[in-house]
């Protein structure tokens, strides 16, 4: 896949098990979020502020010698990835494939995942539903709910 732009990977897994890989460019994805109700765009924006230190967070990746490291761990909740029954790690790239390390990569549990995507209207949730069914290959949406991350 070529991009124009940046773009960003995310993975969902249950278990050890990685059951779903897309790659969306910014672009797109800004364009699919501006559908969404304000009130969930506002949901996506406070979760950050409300449940992730995220001064704390960036004071801690940048002792890391290593950025895969974040990954070992949820970013809000802190519970271990090898405990969480799943997760979703999400990472942004340049256009030349190489990683920009920055607020991303990041791992989020799937229970953290979940309280995002709760406090997202009907209406954002089935927008997202539809744009993932759409453009990629992936679990039937009644087998697990990947959720909005």
């Amino acid at each position: 896949i070529e991009f124009s732009e940046t773009y960003i990977v995310n993975k969902h897994y249950h278990r050890d098990e990685c059951i779903m890989k897309y790659a969306v460019g910014e672009e797109c994805q800004d364009t699919v979020s501006e559908t969404f109700t304000a009130e969930s765009r506002a949901a996506i924006r406070d979760f950050p502020e409300s449940e992730i230190d995220c001064e704390q967070r960036m004071l801690d990746w940048m002792a890391l010698e290593d950025s895969a490291k974040r990954l070992d761990y949820c970013v809000a909740c802190r519970i271990p990835a090898f405990l969480a029954e799943g997760y979703a790690i999400s990472a942004q790239f340049r256009q030349d494939g190489s990683l920009i390390d920055g607020a991303l990569p990041l791992l989020m549990c799937s229970d953290c995942v979940a309280t995002i995507t709760a406090s997202l209207s009907p209406h954002s949730r089935e927008v997202w539903r539809k744009f993932v069914a759409s453009h990629f290959e992936g679990p039937d949406s009644g087998e697990i709910d990947l959720g909005i991350f």
